[in-house]
């Protein structure tokens, strides 16, 4: 039998503390395990505020020098305010994420939550106010009238009053007008704004600083008229209850604004000025440390009261401008759309391939292309008309081509016969097809042509991409000012059936007339017989 050992008392302390150590260690691992895992999840936390996104909606269409389209990388953004952004979500450590808009909805756009933040050189009005939030300003603007070279009766706004002035809708400098009384026509961009009063088609144009001095300060054909004046503010618009990133955003416009960034980017732009100076932060009046608030940053909130019975009167105008481009353009396409569908039917080779080549054209492509090609395309070769005009007959060429295809097959579903009764009855080909063959194929023709009328009447709407002010397009402007969409959209639509579903009550009864006439001649016949 081995001996037992005997161990000091210090080496029985050491091994019992050992073992004590060794029964620990499972719980010190899930101690120190939690730890790097509450460690992780704050490192993970931290790291997705840093890359929260900061989502901003703008319109790029025309936008320059806001945000804008690279002409040298189409597929890449470029503009100061793009730039300010870029900075700004830094400031906030966030990432930004741009989302195009249309500008005449771009406040929508922000309450429906299609992004967070609206940067688009959005103006602080009052009916906005009602709405959104508004940041501090991050730039001051004024407004500059501009001219044609060659003019030399307008020198300021006050000489317009007799005059037609071209402005973007639903801005301050259209308020102004509006205000003032002054006849002005809105655009969607300033693009066309400064074409059209190059080729007359306006007086004068009122814009921002930062849109004349890109689009028309260098253009030798233009020029101001007088100083700018009335000064404004953009802001950042926000929803209605996001007062914390509204925080967040005031607080990295007086960190941009307050190490150069923001002075950097407007002079990379030729933007900058001295009223750009008000908005720097300024010591407390009482020298104390602080900084001025944006209250004391003077600028003019524009206004406008919305007023029921006018925009009723607006509409009711506009409704007329629609009946009008309809029933042209309806004139267009049933004398034009007549002479295709003969071509096609019955013309020689050469102009049954004119007609086709036609009728292809114009129903492959998009009328709004056509709209566009017409108003901007033909003054390139001197024909400039209005655009109105522009309107009603690019409908009407595009509704030819349509027609033609509905007379051609109500001519071909005439009975060959009937043409040879005609003939031998004596009558030429043009009295046998006046008489005979034209009666019948109308009755046949009459409810698509009704059909396509109708769709007309709504089709019309693709006007406003020409300034062309027509039912929608009233509607679009008159319920972005008021937020109205609901009630001002059931009047437009009691607008469009007023003016649809006569016409549809006409039609029906000219078939029914037809086909009465047409028995009654069945019946004469037969007695005759």
């Amino acid at each position: 039998m081995r001996p037992r050992k005997s161990f000091s008392p210090q080496r029985r302390r050491d091994t019992a503390l050992k073992r004590t150590v060794n029964k620990l260690c499972p719980c010190v691992s899930v101690v120190k395990c939690s730890a790097l895992l509450v460690a992780c999840l704050v490192l993970i936390s931290a790291d997705a505020r840093a890359q929260a996104p900061l989502r901003w909606g703008a319109d790029p269409s025309g936008g320059a020098p806001y945000v804008f389209t690279d002409p040298k990388h189409p597929d890449k953004y470029v503009g100061y305010e793009l730039e300010m952004v870029e900075a700004l979500a830094a400031a906030m450590n966030r990432k930004p994420e741009f989302v195009p808009t249309d500008w005449q909805t771009i406040v929508t756009s922000l309450e429906r939550g299609e992004f967070d933040v609206i940067v688009n050189g959005l103006e602080p009005t009052e009916d906005r106010a009602r709405v959104i939030l508004f940041s501090k300003p991050y730039y001051i603007f004024q407004l500059q009238l501009t001219v044609r070279k060659n003019e030399t009766r307008i020198n300021g706004l006050e000489d317009c009053r007799t005059r037609t002035v071209g402005t973007l809708g639903n801005t301050a400098a259209s308020r102004l007008l509006e205000k003032e009384n002054i006849p002005f026509k809105g655009y969607e961009d300033p693009v066309g704004a400064y074409r059209d009063l190059e080729l007359g088609r306006v007086d004068a144009v009122l814009m921002d600083v930062p849109m004349e001095a890109f689009y028309a300060r260098p253009n030798p054909r233009l020029k101001p008229a007088g100083e700018p004046f009335m000064r404004g503010a953009y802001v950042i618009g926000l929803r209605k209850g996001d007062d914390a990133l509204k925080a967040e955003v005031d607080a990295g416009i007086d960190k941009i604004t307050r190490d150069g960034t923001l002075e950097r980017i407007l002079r990379k732009w030729g933007l900058w000025n001295d009223a750009q100076l008000d908005l720097r932060p300024k010591p407390a009046a009482d020298g104390s440390p602080g900084e001025s608030t944006p209250e004391e940053v003077k600028y003019e909130i524009t206004s406008s009261t919305f007023n029921w019975s006018e925009a009723l009167w607006r509409l009711t105008r506009a409704a007329l401008v629609t009946v009008l481009l309809s029933l042209g353009a309806m004139v267009i396409a049933v004398t034009l759309g007549l002479v295709l569908a003969v071509g096609q039917s019955r013309g020689p080779a050469w102009v049954r391939a004119l007609s086709t080549v036609y009728v292809e054209f114009f129903r492959g492509t998009p009328v709004l292309v056509q709209l566009l090609f017409l108003y901007f395309g033909l003054p390139r070769v001197g024909l400039a008309m209005p655009g109105w005009l522009t309107a009603l007959v690019g409908l009407g060429l595009n509704y030819a081509a349509y027609e033609s295809q509905v007379y051609r097959a109500a001519l071909e579903a005439i009975p060959k016969g009937q043409y040879e009764a005609a003939y031998a009855l004596g009558m030429s080909p043009v009295l046998a097809f006046r008489r005979i063959v034209l009666p019948q194929a109308l009755r046949i023709a009459l409810p698509p042509m009704t059909n396509d009328f109708v769709s007309l009447f709504k089709d019309t709407s693709v006007a406003f991409a020409i300034s062309v002010w027509e039912l929608a397009t009233a509607y679009r402007e008159l319920a972005n000012a008021s937020g109205e969409f609901m009630l001002l959209g059931a009047i437009v639509s009691a607008f469009y059936l007023l003016m649809s579903l006569p016409l549809a009550h006409l039609a029906r009864r000219l078939e029914l007339r037809l086909q009465r006439r047409q028995a009654l001649r069945a019946v004469e016949a037969e007695v005759a017989g």
